[in-house]
Order: structure tokens, then C-alpha cells, then sequence
């Protein structure tokens, strides 16, 4: 018997699934609380409740997690610094910000000059480079990035060399733009490389303690983690390109779900605590992105299943102001699970609960996450550490900790935030779950306490608080997967993702739904059925597909689809390669290959076409083996000509060529 574990770390709960590959059968699923302070105990605790003594016989290990993900909606990760070889400061300032890239002032430019062919004119200065290096430019830095104009028309040599140089000073992981994608747009280059950079603590991290809880155990199993795709990568690959696994938690759940659901055409909404997760399945296979995937303010080429990831789940912020109630897009650990590990919470929120009108949210309490690294923060940062060492403080407590008031000392521990060294307790829709008893897990108690607080600011009682809530999770829920359903139908939604008047329109048809007498109603629906996944999406799910006028799926082990997903995928890998006409006045001279590691030049196309289909089967064989693949590897290969009409006549606008490779991992290893 061939036996996988399929473990899912979420940013609330840590899932795991035992699975007999000859059997095709789950043998047991467990979930945990995910320990941000330690991830290797809620692993644990997840592995310890699968069936006795199977967890030894285990051949792989297969992971999936929305550490990444969360990272990116929350605007979280590690400090990282780019390199922009070639950079233009206005062009990133002005249109960089789409991308997610910074300011260019938070960017170190370098100057050098290459024209568009690849050729360098001029070389970068790298006496200069390498005293910048050694300096303190990147000091702190966890990871860095470095991008080159028209590295993918050279070989990427100038990225090469500035990798190395700053590999061999500054001893801190590095990742090229030309190591990420061959596309040429060098904007997009730098914010998924930028982005792969900040991300490397964020899987350093959950590796380590997915290694600590094998150990623990005595597990001797290989280690495999899902790409965005769907697809699997060694731990080893996962390591050097941490933003491939954006979206590796939903596309879990999307095979997951798929396997689960069983009909031909779905939408899967996955909820979690911090985000949730909206794919699609079509004649049972998960619909793909057309452009690269974007998560948060990033806009990146990693190609991934079509996940619409928003900041939506159980544990999302619920604050007032200006007398109206905001569900925020990020996440707070409920209050109510605060309480139960550190009971003074609850007697803090029962002092406060009829105390007068605030602006502030004079119910919500710090808490620190892990211990600060006193040569990264400032003092003040290390004092506000020091003073949560012993448990959850509320705002006036902490600003009163380090000498400031309540109105400063959100913007003193914001880095903390940030970086996940502290985390705020508030006020969720897991503390409504509790009054409500859809939930029983944690204090009800400082549930209702944080609630009448909360209500008191709203004008409300407790209960149309509730509903208020609720009612906020179903839209925001409705015009997600109204807008997921535009954006699948047509490309032209996916381009308009700002839209305000796409969005009002969707709107006015959640209300349309809700009113009666109106003049004009706005109904929308799918004859897709609408599958749940998720601990929460039960109490939500059915109202949504009442309102597209579908049917609501809840499969069994919907609750942990996601680590069941990431037990069922193989190993892929695409590589594309270009070939550019060479034009001049008398017409097309010849052909230039964007190859692997050069770019050459023939002067007919059938050299240049075999010399590409070389180069796209043996990169993509590559990089397969690179992620993890084993055995026998299928390579197919297609080639698309480029052309367009011109006054009548036929212009050669390049070709394509692209080969796919796939393999099993050895699920029999150990």
C-alpha cells in the first residue's frame, strides 16, 4: 500500500489527509489550530490525530499552505531589496505601481546600458556595485532581487554576475528575474522577483517546521509542495522560488474540490480564516489564468490555476467608524480564541464592554506573535515587544507600555504588524459564530462582551450586530463570485478589475435581490453549482447560490479538500522560446532564438525553428527534473506563428515555440 499525507497549512487551521494512492481512498483527516509562534505544533497536532501508526508507512509528504498568499493580501513578508539593472526611476514611479513594485527611491538602480537586441553598450559599474554590496545597502535584507532591462535578449549576464556578487558578499538568498519567467515585460520581471524575494522567510520558516514535526515523529518521507498550477515541486525547488507557490493553498483546494464534488462544472469558494479563495472547474479540470497570476498589489507571470484570492474569512477585522460597521480585508485572531488561551482577555473586554464611545477600538489587544530580533527594530519596537512578553495587552495598555497614547501606537507596532512579529485580537465573524452557536470552540463569553462594545459604538444591540456582520460576509462573498464569474466569461472583466461601475452594477443586483417594488430589478445566475469548502463556508454558502439561482455542494472532507488536493498532483513544467524576425529595409534577414542561456541568430527559420524546439524541450525537461520529477518525463511541444495583415500584405511578427513536461514524484521514497 502507497500511502501519501497531505498536509495544509492555513493561516487559522493546519489540515492533514492520509491517502492510499492504490486504493485511490482518504484513510483519515484531521485539522489543528495553525501556531504562528511555533508552525511545527499545530503540524503536529494535525498528523497525531490521523489513524495510529500510519504516519511511518508515509512514502511523501505533500504540501500545500496559504502562508504565501496571506502574505501577499496583507501586505506582509520578509525585508527584501531589488537591483534594477537598466532602470528608468520615472517609468517605475509611474507605471510601476500596478505591478506592486515600490517607489524607485526604496529600488537601487544601476546604471548600464544594452539596446533592445540584448547587446551591452555600456557595463555596469561594478566596482561600484560591489561597494554598494558590501556597504550597507542591504543590510537587514532577508532576501534580494535583481532584475536586468533585456536580460532575456542576453543570456541575463549582467543578472548572473550581480547574483553572484551579491551571494558571495552578503550570504543572503538571491533570486534573477530571468530565473522566474523568459517574458520580456521587465516591470513584471522585477515585482515577481522582488515579491520571491520577500517571500523566502515565509516558506523558510513553514519547511523548517514541516521538517521539526517529521523528526518528531520519526518520518522518513520525501517532501513535495504544490505550485500554483496545481503541480508539485521538491522542497528544494520551493526554497529558491518561494512565489511559485502563490496560490498553492487554493489550487489544492481546487483539486481537491474537484475530486470531492464530482460533477462536471463548478464554482469552488473556499473560506478560511484570513482569505478566501474562489476557483473554477470545467468538464472536471480547474480553469487556468491567462496572464500570470495577482495576489494583493502584486501582478506577477507565475502561470497558475484562476484563483480569485480576496481578504475575506473568520477572522476578519470588524471595526466601526463614523457609525458604520467595516469588515476590514485582513486578519485578527478572534477574541474569543484570544480569551481561551489567555483568560485575562476575557476579564479586560468584561471592564470595557459598557464603557463610553470611542474612535478608537479600545477592544482590540496586541499580541506578540514571536520573539523580535533586537538588531532589526528600533528601541521603541523592542520595548512594545518586551511589554506583550507575558500575554495580550489592549491598546491603552500597551500605549501606555511605551510611553504613548492610543492615537500613536497602532503607528509605533505597524512594522511589528507587518512582519508578523505581533498581531492584533479583535473582534470577527468567528466571535459571531459563537453567539450565534454556528461555532463552539473557543470563550463565548468575550465573544458577547467584545460585542456589546463593538454594538454600543454602532448604536446597535448585540444581535443586529450580528446580522450586520453576516449580512457584510454574504456580500462581500456575492460580488466576488459575481466578479469571478464576469472575469471567466470574458477576458475583457479580467482587464477591468477597478472598475467601480462593473462593481456597483454587481452591487445593485445583490440588493435587487433583497428589495421588492423596485422598477428594475438586477438578477444574475449560473447554471454552475456552487461548491463549499472551508470550516465557515456552510453558514454563507447556501444564501449565495439562492442568489444565483444554483444548488450549494458541501462534499465530504470539504473542511480539508485543500490537503487532499495537495496529495493528487504530478509534477509539470513549460518552458517557451522565442524567435524573432530580424527586420531591415530589404525584409526579413534572419531569425533570433531568446534561448536558454544565449541568443543566437540563422538566417532561415527552419534552423532557428529547430534550434528553439531544442532549447523549449530541453528547459522544460530541465526544470522538471529541477522541481522534484522522476523517471520516465513526457515532453510534448507545440510552435505558434505570429502574424498580421498590412495594407494587404502578411507581416512576421515572431513565433513560439513551447514544450510541457511532466513526470511523477517517486511516491514510494523514503
Amino acid at each position: 500500500m502507497r500511502i501519501g499525507i497531505g498536509i495544509d497549512t492555513g493561516g487559522t487551521y493546519t489540515d492533514a489527509v492520509a491517502y492510499d494512492f492504490d486504493a485511490g481512498a482518504v484513510l483519515g483527516a484531521a485539522k489543528s489550530l495553525t501556531t504562528k509562534e511555533d508552525l511545527s505544533v499545530g503540524i503536529l497536532g494535525a498528523l497525531d490525530s490521523l489513524p495510529g501508526g500510519i504516519l511511518r508507512e508515509a512514502g511523501l509528504i505533500s504540501l500545500s499552505t496559504t502562508l504565501a498568499t496571506n502574505a501577499c493580501v496583507e501586505d506582509r513578508g520578509g525585508r527584501a531589496k531589488l537591483a534594477f539593472f537598466g532602470g528608468n526611476a520615472d517609468i517605475i514611479n509611474d507605471v510601476g505601481g500596478p505591478y506592486g513594485l515600490p517607489r524607485a527611491d526604496e529600488i537601487y538602480i544601476q546604471e548600464c546600458l544594452t539596446d533592445l537586441s540584448g547587446d551591452i553598450e555600456r557595463e555596469p559599474d561594478w566596482e561600484l556595485f560591489e561597494k554598494k554590496v558590501s556597504g550597507g545597502l542591504f543590510d537587514g535584507c532577508c532576501g534580494a532581487a535583481v532584475i536586468e532591462m533585456n536580460a532575456m535578449k542576453n543570456g541575463a549576464v549582467i543578472e548572473r554576475k550581480a547574483r553572484d556578487a551579491l551571494r558571495s558578499c552578503r550570504g543572503i538568498p538571491v533570486i534573477c528575474g530571468h530565473e522566474l519567467t523568459n517574458k520580456l515585460n521587465c516591470l513584471q520581471r522585477a515585482s515577481g522577483a522582488l515579491l520571491n524575494a520577500r517571500l523566502f522567510p515565509v516558506i523558510q520558516e513553514f519547511l523548517s517546521a514541516i521538517k521539526k514535526a517529521m523528526d518528531t515523529r520519526g518520518i522518513k518521507a520525501s517532501i513535495v509542495i504544490v505550485r500554483s498550477d496545481g503541480s508539485l515541486m521538491s522542497d528544494e525547488f520551493a526554497h529558491l522560488r518561494p512565489v511559485e507557490t502563490l496560490l498553492c493553498g487554493p489550487a489544492a483546494s481546487a483539486l481537491g474540490g474537484t475530486m470531492l464534488a464530482g460533477g462536471d462544472d463548478g464554482v469552488i469558494i473556499d473560506m478560511g480564516g484570513t482569505t478566501t479563495d474562489i476557483a473554477f472547474v470545467k468538464n472536471r479540470t480547474p480553469v487556468n489564468v491567462r496572464d500570470g497570476i495577482s495576489v494583493g498589489k502584486w501582478r506577477t507571470f507565475v502561470n497558475g490555476l484562476y484563483v480569485k484570492t480576496f481578504g475575506l474569512g473568520g477572522d476578519s477585522a470588524v471595526h466601526f467608524s463614523d457609525g458604520n460597521m467595516v469588515l476590514e480585508d485582513y486578519r485578527v485572531v478572534p477574541l474569543c480564541a484570544a480569551a481561551k488561551r489567555y483568560p485575562h482577555v476575557k476579564d479586560n473586554l468584561e471592564l470595557i464592554r459598557h464603557g463610553d464611545k470611542h474612535t478608537r477600538q479600545l477592544h482590540e489587544h496586541y499580541m506578540l506573535v514571536k520573539r523580535a530580533d533586537a538588531a532589526s527594530y528600533t528601541r521603541e519596537e523592542i520595548n512594545l515587544c518586551a511589554a506583550l512578553e507575558n500575554g495580550p495587552l489592549t491598546i491603552k495598555e500597551t500605549a501606555s507600555a511605551i510611553g504613548g497614547d492610543v492615537y500613536t501606537v497602532d503607528r509605533a507596532a505597524a512594522r511589528l504588524v507587518r512582519e508578523g512579529t505581533v498581531i492584533k485580537c479583535g473582534f470577527t465573524p468567528t466571535d459571531v459564530m459563537h453567539i450565534r452557536g454556528d461555532f463552539k470552540e473557543y470563550s463565548d463569553e468575550a465573544a458577547i462582551y467584545a460585542a456589546e462594545y463593538v454594538a454600543a459604538n454602532l448604536d446597535t444591540d448585540v444581535e443586529g450586530l450580528c446580522d450586520k456582520v453576516y449580512d457584510e460576509v454574504k456580500r462581500k462573498l456575492y460580488l466576488n463570485t459575481v466578479r469571478a464569474l464576469l472575469e471567466n466569461k470574458n477576458p475583457y472583466y479580467m482587464k477591468q478589475r477597478d472598475n467601480r461601475e462593473i462593481d456597483q452594477f454587481i452591487a445593485e443586483s445583490y440588493e435587487g435581490r433583497k428589495s421588492d417594488g423596485e422598477a428594475l430589478n438586477i438578477l444574475l445566475g449560473t447554471s454552475f453549482g456552487i461548491i463549499g469548502l472551508g470550516a465557515p463556508t456552510h453558514i454563507f454558502i447556501h444564501d449565495i447560490a439562492e442568489r444565483l439561482g444554483t444548488e450549494a455542494v458541501i462534499p465530504k472532507h470539504a473542511n480539508v479538500a485543500n490537503a487532499l488536493g495537495a496529495v493528487s498532483g504530478n509534477v509539470y513544467a513549460v518552458r517557451t522560446i522565442a524567435i524573432s524576425p530580424n527586420y531591415s529595409p530589404a525584409g526579413i534577414t534572419g531569425y533570433t532564438v531568446s534561448g536558454n542561456r544565449e541568443s543566437r541568430t540563422f538566417r532561415g527559420f527552419e534552423e532557428a525553428r529547430e534550434f528553439a524546439l531544442s532549447e523549449a524541450c530541453e528547459g522544460a525537461r530541465e526544470e522538471a527534473v529541477n522541481r522534484g520529477a522522476t523517471g520516465e518525463i513526457t515532453v510534448t511541444s507545440d510552435v505558434i506563428n505570429n502574424v498580421a495583415l498590412a495594407r494587404n500584405a502578411k507581416v512576421d511578427l515572431g513565433s513560439a515555440v513551447t514544450a510541457r513536461a511532466s513526470g511523477s514524484y517517486n511516491y514510494g521514497a523514503k
